[in-house]
């Protein structure tokens, strides 16, 4: 429900403010009054007697001797008995509830006196009767007073904010970053995007504009113009807008390719898959020589791209300058297992503990628990890829914990030993038994925990190659938490798996009869049809729809240009295919795209597209297969 608080402003005029009471919490938490140290007292005290106004001068003085040093520095501070009636009943007023005639005292005492603790309890009683216009003259009256205060102003931004004044969020965002030093202006600058995401919804649409026109005079700056246009960046980025993201990246770039800022937005960029980013990052690093912190980054989301043999070549030039970096040896280590090089993972996994040692017993650094485990983890999965059982098991005693993690690893030893069954069991345990929908609906039954057991029990069966078993588990599944979608969306790829197409098309119709807006399974549909090369015209037509809701998705922009292939619209196919390629640089629509334009009699453009994907993913089975079938010469 909202308040109305009726005030007179500077002005005079009455005027009513209704404001939601829900705006003010996030905003003022925290913020106290702390009036109270302006009088030297803390409390009045249920009433005021009359003795209070008639102490004995002599007492008052042996009180103030008692006083906590703070509190008699404010005693013995200049307060005029004008200044003192007008505090002192703006809150009793606020006491008996007279927000309106407590604001007005206290207000009047702030404009006298320019103390900033009298301008905040006067914002904050304005706050508390609801009355935004009457927190917004407060508010800029204390800046008139301090105009170089960083608390006013931010106190004037917050008002704002909660009132929706796009030009005063703009003018005060302009005066905090002006009157700070050069450290405070770039930190100012980069929290530019998540102060404006907190922006009232009215308003959201205008945070570009609103942080364009309050960067404008660092923007012309060439020592700060580069962390305003990534501000920008960021902010289109929130917006989800890449390309607009990226043309103020490229603007970011021209001022300074080495600022920290550049490099922020360019990887920001790269992990969203936007096409044109990768060059910058490329540049920044080559700029920032002795950082080894951007290389690494751009590392991280190579691996988690799938390109493990670039982010190898990464991480060793890491290492090189920075060979104490505990995560850069455990991301080679975790590659070169992925690469099956043990001898290799093993080494970088064991001087990543071995650092990790070191730098724990120095107190350097404060995820030691977190790197050593990932470290034993890994050593765990060498010695069993290597057969070395018992080895393995004696680094997972070594992590210190029975989680699921080290539960599941458990699991996979004895299922390579030949003791599957125990595995399972070891996996389920107690928690699930022959009907787990019935322990999932027990009131006294973590359904979390059940759930995350009956998924590693599926995940483990899949390692297991034992499909039947896991597309029965998911049925089980899907008993005990009949709302959950992925579930469903799980149970038709095992269908699909198992070579069972009608089977899979049933269940993912069924999904979309409960869930129409789950576009994964639109697109999963349409692609199993046009793959079968089955009622093309009714494929693309789901793909279509995927793509509806969610507009300009690579995966399905690439499943429609597949569609329009098998339908022999081959100009149209590598239209949407180099769109799709375009947005994420995925080797398995390269592989179509690549297809493509070999049928086309494009031969060397199909050629040297494939050539540069499989240098990117040299183990993609899809680019293997389809060079292998279309007999592509790529030497």
């Amino acid at each position: 429900m909202a308040n109305s608080f009726l005030i007179a402003p500077p002005s005079g005029t009455l005027r009513t403010v209704r404001l939601s009471a829900g705006v003010w919490p996030s905003i003022w938490s925290g913020l106290g009054s702390g009036l109270c140290l302006r009088l030297g007292w803390v409390l009045l005290g249920s009433a005021l007697t009359s003795s209070a106004w008639a102490s004995d001068p002599q007492q008052d003085a042996t009180s103030a001797k008692d006083q906590p040093e703070d509190a008699q520095v404010v005693m013995n501070s200049t307060l005029d008995d004008r200044l003192f009636y007008q505090i002192l009943a703006g809150e009793i007023a606020a006491r008996n509830n007279e927000v309106t005639l407590g604001f007005r005292f206290l207000s009047a005492a702030a404009k006298s006196s320019g103390d900033a603790l009298l301008y905040e309890r006067a914002i904050q009683m304005a706050i508390q009767g609801g009355s935004g216009d009457a927190a917004w003259g407060a508010a800029s009256q204390w800046v008139k007073a301090e105009p170089n205060s960083l608390k006013a102003q931010a106190m004037l931004l917050r008002v704002a904010i909660a009132t929706k004044r796009s030009q005063g969020i703009s003018d005060a965002l302009t005066r905090i970053i002006s009157i700070g030093n050069d450290a405070e202006k770039r930190d100012l600058i980069r929290a530019m995007p998540s102060t404006l995401k907190r922006l009232p919804s009215e308003l959201a649409t205008q945070a570009e504009a609103i942080a364009d026109a309050s960067l404008t005079q660092v923007k012309a700056d060439p020592r700060f113009a580069s962390s305003a246009w990534s501000a920008i960046g960021f902010l289109r980025l929130q917006a989800k807008n890449k390309d607009k993201a990226l043309d103020a990246l490229n603007k970011a770039r021209s001022n300074d390719v080495a600022d920290i800022d550049t490099g922020r937005l360019a990887l920001a960029l790269f992990e969203q898959g936007a096409s044109g980013a990768e060059p910058v990052v490329l540049a920044h690093i080559a700029a920032q020589t002795n950082d080894p912190k951007p290389r690494f980054q751009y590392a991280r989301l190579l691996y988690l791209e799938n390109r493990t043999t670039a982010a190898l070549a990464q991480l060793n030039q890491v290492l090189l300058s920075a060979p104490t970096l505990v995560p850069a040896w455990l991301l080679s280590a975790q590659i070169y297992h992925q690469q099956a090089d043990f001898d290799k993972a093993q080494a970088n996994a064991k001087q990543a503990l071995i650092l990790n040692a070191q730098q724990r017993a120095s107190g350097q650094q404060g995820r030691a628990d977190t790197y050593g485990r990932q470290a034993k983890l890994l050593l765990a999965d060498v010695a069993q890829a290597n057969g070395l059982w018992a080895e393995s098991g004696r680094w997972l005693d070594e992590v210190g914990s029975e989680d699921e993690a080290v539960l599941y690893r458990r699991a996979v030893l004895l299922g390579k030993q030949g003791r599957e069954d125990e595995a399972i069991a070891l996996i389920q345990g107690p928690a699930l038994t022959e009907s787990p929908a019935e322990n999932a609906s027990d009131a006294d039954a973590d359904a979390d925990a059940i759930k995350s057991r009956m998924q590693l029990t599926v995940r483990l069966l899949r390692e297991f190659k034992r499909l039947d078993d896991a597309y029965l588990a998911t049925q089980a599944m899907i008993a005990a938490f009949p709302d959950d979608a992925e579930l469903l969306y799980g149970q038709a790829m095992l269908a699909d798996q198992l070579g069972r197409p009608a089977e899979m098309e049933r269940l993912l119709r069924e999904l979309i009869q409960r869930e129409p807006d789950y576009e994964h399974a639109y697109n999963a549909l349409g692609y199993s049809l046009v793959d079968r090369g089955e009622r093309l015209q009714e494929a693309q037509a789901l793909i279509e729809k995927a793509l509806t809701l969610s507009p300009n998705d690579p995966l399905i922009t690439d499943s429609l240009g597949w569609a329009y292939f098998r339908q022999g619209r081959l100009d149209l196919a590598a239209q949407t295919l180099e769109r799709a390629y375009a947005i994420k640089q995925d080797p398995e629509i390269a592989a179509h795209l690549g297809e493509v334009r070999w049928v086309q009699g494009k031969t060397a453009v199909a050629i040297q597209l494939v050539r540069e994907a499989i240098a990117r993913y040299p183990d993609n089975a899809v680019l293997k297969a389809t060079v292998k079938r279309l007999g592509m010469p790529l030497q």
